[in-house]
């Protein structure tokens, strides 16, 4: 069975009728990203407030009149009743048959099998990127607004969608021609930023929150804005929380006194920190003045950086690109998998830029201590 969604602006119009008792009383919460958007969220329940406070806090700002978008929380303790109460009320849904959500393109595209009524799954096709359905959640877009539903706000489901909020300002941010949110990391020293590029797994957060507790400036572990200017790349935070696996935790715990836990992410199998408590290393509009690629060597008897080839700036570029992408994809931005448009716009960005590579050792604090007499020299290069 396929079933083809036409009239969105009805669909829209029901949600909003559903959704509309909770938020008429809902708290809400403004959002600055590095001065060039700001975002209303509004929520229906007061735990996720406060877990917006923990995650966000470093963005937080005051009310404005006319905000750039809206976010609008509230909890869906079904998505078949969803389904069958908004997206289609004259469906009926056999109690045993399961639903799958696709884009038109996602669907023409991604899809090879044919629906058929023998099929036990019905698809529903929706316009191309104005929903999105995973793991019991609800994401809908309209226009400049922003619908997030799922049936629970507590800790635990919510460290397990990761950062909740990140496939959202990616789209909002995503719209301007110099702006983008990237997955990376960015630390420095007196005003020099380096900016990291690297996919999972190649050290960028270890070595940037063992920076942060050794005296560096501090930006993001993990997402950060990028934005172009009159030739000059600045970076700016969003996300006042880091993630360390338990491995790293244990080697940081003696330096790590300033910051709060929060729980744990299933997703990500790692313990999360609030880390608003060393707001005197946080450094916005950080201007940004080399990148630097992360490499692991196990066998390595100590770190260097040296000056990337051509080969390697690439290959850095590339990282930037295709993990930002990529993780926008693993929250429910499928039509990001080849997004062309942002892979161009972010190697423009950083192209000009000067590229290091960094071969990082098992022992944290050496590469450390590398990263600042690197950055001390580039310093004095400037």
């Amino acid at each position: 069975m396929r079933l083809i969604i036409d009239n969105w602006k009805d669909k829209i119009q029901k949600l909003e009728t559903r959704i509309g008792p909770a938020l008429d009383s809902a708290e809400e919460v403004f959002i600055d990203l590095a001065g060039l958007k700001t975002v209303r969220v509004k929520a229906c329940d007061n735990t996720a407030m406060r877990l917006i406070g923990r995650e966000l806090g470093w963005v937080i700002t005051n009310p404005v009149p006319e905000p750039d978008a809206t976010i609008y929380l509230w909890k869906e303790n079904e998505v078949r009743d969803f389904i069958s109460e908004v997206i289609m009320p004259d469906l009926e849904i056999p109690a045993e048959e399961e639903f799958l959500l696709f884009s038109k393109t996602h669907y023409f595209e991604q899809t090879n099998r044919t629906v058929s009524g023998s099929d036990p799954y019905a698809a529903i096709i929706i316009p191309t990127g104005q929903v999105n359905f995973k793991d019991g959640t609800i994401f809908l877009v309209d226009g400049n607004n922003y619908y997030y539903g799922t049936s629970s706000y507590e800790p635990d489901r919510w460290l397990r969608e990761g950062h909740v909020f990140v496939q959202m300002l990616f789209r909002i941010l995503n719209t301007l021609p110099n702006a983008s949110l990237v997955h990376g990391a960015c630390i420095g020293l007196h005003g020099n930023g380096l900016l990291m590029c690297a996919r999972g797994n190649r050290g960028k957060s270890t070595l940037a929150i063992t920076a942060l507790l050794k005296g560096f400036e501090y930006v993001s572990e993990d997402y950060l804005i990028l934005q172009s200017e009159n030739g000059s790349l600045t970076a700016s935070p969003i996300y006042s929380i880091v993630t360390l696996s338990p491995q790293m935790y244990n080697a940081l715990y003696d330096e790590f006194d300033r910051a709060r836990f929060v729980g744990v992410s299933s997703w990500k199998g790692k313990y999360v920190f609030d880390i608003s408590g060393y707001s005197d290393a946080l450094r916005r509009h950080y201007p940004v003045r080399a990148c630097l690629f992360p490499d692991i060597d196990l066998s390595a008897k100590k770190p260097i950086v040296e000056k990337c080839g051509p080969l390697e700036k690439n290959r850095a570029i590339t990282h930037l690109a295709h993990s930002t992408l990529f993780q926008m994809w693993c929250m429910g931005l499928k039509q990001t998998q080849n997004d062309s448009e942002t892979i161009l716009k972010l190697a423009r960005m950083i192209t000009p830029l000067d590229f290091y590579k960094i071969t990082l050792t098992p022992d944290i604090f050496a590469n450390a201590e590398c990263l600042r007499a690197f950055t001390e020299s580039m310093n004095n290069n400037i």
